[in-house]
């Protein structure tokens, strides 16, 4: 949908622009500090970022950017990327290469300026452009330095910095954030994560404000650890009042910000009379509310289909429902508001709900009123429930939220104006893998297997495409590696789509596995959870673990596997029976041998949260328990 995560990212390299040509620094690599070359494949020597807001309708973005490549993985550091639309204009585009001595070998040439448009197949209308800049030049370590100056009228976006990203190999030698407001107008501003406060200063009437770091070393990767913006050193900065491409705007409160997108969208929800006849006549019958809002969404999925659209205002602003209508197509906002359109008609009343998506995304920050969003869905208020409707899809099941939308907060844009709500998380019962499997182990070490799974939640997303696509041979070389049946042949595949609000998939198969295992002499040695050949141990690193743990998800297994075992003269070990609890969640496995049958249940469940980087050792314990148990071997004398 609308431009933000994109803009942010771009927006993160923006802003500084002396002219190249007044600077008198040597850019030798011997100036930089040794602990910042320490396992880092670039070094952002300075970057230098400057707003200045002229009014609520126009700003001035520059920047001052200088890194040294150190070796061939760090060259994508030496890219630039400047996006730009009918709001904007690049001008003063400078760029100089540095040998590694600092010496300047030359000035950036047209031809390494690109200026690309954002067309393609699923996105097709878009006025933003693109500059991307890169230096033709590989000898290693070299130095690059560009400015460039925007001139701005998305004034819905002002900066958001945090030096570093959330990258493991580019260190930050120095970094500013500085942004100039005129007397008149406040500049909100959010500081998180230990940033050093702001300093501030006059220029004449205005006032500058300014944050800075330095030194900054690399960042190790740590399993699990927050997205950079929830643990990295930065400052969120938004508007009070702005206007854009003529509409007024106030992110002061999230009530404002939502009067904002009421007011974009005013006038554009009239459908066609054909459209509202045939919406009339589908739900003609149908008693209840929820009967009807179902009707309308297999409408929508039925006769539309997603691309994206980055036109005018940002691309904060949906096509009209009309045009919706006539052309078959549209964006998250576009479609939402066409869906929105459409219960009008039939009298049920629904609300646009911007949000931050995205599986594993961190949540926006609620005490800090602000375009945070990237997406758009409906929310369809019931009398005792609510109905959420995920708008892109063609195959969505009705009213399921996956891990893209859910458990995060929504802005609902009401009749008076924004209220801040939260979607609904999805418990670990939601997202549950369910299997039963009947073996027969031959004495050879061979085995025959039914296997009957049930796919469901965030995990019926990760398999129901197989269904859509309908490709055999992606569907078993699917089932082979997500079962762990290495070169098994697979027969009488049979997969089911449950298209419930939490919908699942259920999967029945028979595997034919040359070598399940293999005898050692007159022993067979079998482990019974077959389908955990990874330990799922997350690594602990050499050094200390410094950032918080974040789990994303609840997730659940359940396991029932029945063996039929060979002709054996005695069972010499069979695996004890393992059940625990931590905060993580919970693990049982339990062994029952019932004459020649071996009966396994096994039931693990992980719960999600955050936790302090101090109970990341526990995770660790906690896997490596999980780990052992499956491990665990039945012996047989033959």
């Amino acid at each position: 949908m609308m431009f933000t995560t994109r803009l942010l990212k771009v927006l993160l390299l923006m802003c500084f622009a002396y002219p190249i040509a007044a600077q008198t620094v040597v850019w030798n690599v011997q100036g930089i500090p040794d602990k910042l070359k320490e396992k880092a494949h670039a070094v952002i020597r300075t970057d230098e970022n400057l707003l200045i807001v002229k009014n609520e309708g126009f700003l001035t973005r520059k920047k001052h950017t200088v890194i040294t490549i150190l070796d061939e993985e760090g060259l994508k550091y030496g890219h630039l990327y400047i996006d730009y639309n009918k709001l904007s204009k690049v001008t003063d585009l400078e760029g100089v290469l540095y040998d590694a001595a600092g010496n300047k070998l030359r000035k950036l040439k047209k031809e390494e300026i690109n200026d690309i448009g954002n067309v393609s197949e699923t996105n097709l209308f878009d006025d933003y452009r693109y500059k991307s800049v890169q230096f033709n030049y590989a000898n290693f370590p070299f130095t690059v330095e560009y400015s460039y100056e925007v001139s701005d009228k998305r004034m819905a976006y002002y900066e958001s910095w945090f030096p570093g990203d959330d990258t493991d190999d580019v260190s930050v030698q120095a970094s500013s954030l500085q942004i100039e407001m005129p007397a008149n107008m406040q500049l909100r501003y959010k500081e998180i994560n230990g940033v050093a406060s702001v300093e501030k200063s006059q220029n004449g009437a205005n006032t500058v404000y300014k944050w800075k770091v330095s030194n900054l070393p690399i960042k190790a990767h740590e399993p699990y650890a927050p997205a950079w913006s929830e643990r990295g050193p930065g400052v969120w900065t938004a508007p009070a009042t702005f206007e854009m491409d003529g509409y007024k705007g106030d992110f002061s409160s999230w009530q404002k910000v939502g009067e904002f997108d009421n007011l974009l969208n005013k006038g554009r929800e009239t459908l066609p009379p054909r459209v509202v006849n045939e919406i009339q006549t589908l739900v003609k019958g149908e008693t209840s509310q929820e009967a009807k809002v179902k009707k309308v969404y297999e409408y929508l999925q039925q006769h539309t289909r997603y691309i994206s659209i980055q036109l005018g205002i940002g691309g904060l602003q949906p096509f009209e429902a009309s045009l919706v209508a006539e052309k078959g197509y549209g964006d998250c906002k576009a479609l939402s508001f066409f869906t929105k359109a459409m219960l009008k008609t039939i009298g049920v009343e629904s609300h646009y709900a911007s949000i931050k998506a995205g599986e594993a995304t961190a949540d926006i920050l609620t005490d800090f009123p602000a375009q945070q969003f990237n997406h758009v869905i409906l929310c369809v208020p019931m009398p005792k429930d609510t109905i959420w409707l995920e708008c892109t899809s063609q195959t969505n099941p009705f009213g399921y939220l996956s891990n893209f939308t859910a458990n995060r907060h929504t802005l609902l844009a009401t009749p008076t104006g924004g209220v801040l709500v939260k979607t609904p998380a999805l418990s670990a019962k939601d997202n549950q893998v369910s299997r039963k499997v009947k073996m027969e182990l031959g004495a050879d070490g061979s085995a025959k297997a039914k296997i009957d799974a049930n796919f469901k939640g965030i995990f019926y997303d990760d398999v129901v495409g197989l269904i859509h696509e309908n490709n055999q041979e992606k569907t078993t070389t699917s089932l082979l590696k997500s079962f762990y049946l290495g070169n098994a042949h697979l027969s009488k595949i049979a997969l089911q789509e449950n298209r419930d609000k939490i919908p699942s998939v259920q999967i029945a198969f028979d595997a034919d596995l040359k070598k399940l295992t293999s005898p050692s002499g007159s022993r067979l040695f079998v482990t019974p959870s077959i389908f955990y050949k990874e330990d799922g141990v997350p690594s602990s690193g050499s050094e200390p673990r410094t950032m918080d743990v974040e789990l994303f998800n609840n997730i659940s297994y359940n396991d029932e596997i029945e063996i039929q075992l060979p002709t054996y003269q005695a069972v010499e070990a069979l695996p004890t029976d393992v059940s625990f609890t931590s905060k993580f969640g919970t693990f049982q496995v339990k062994y029952q041998l019932q004459g020649t049958k071996l009966l396994l249940t096994r039931k693990f469940t992980r719960n999600n949260g955050k936790y302090k980087a101090n109970d990341f050792a526990e995770l660790i314990d906690f896997y490596k328990k999980i780990s052992k148990a499956d491990r665990a071997q039945m012996v047989l004398k033959l």
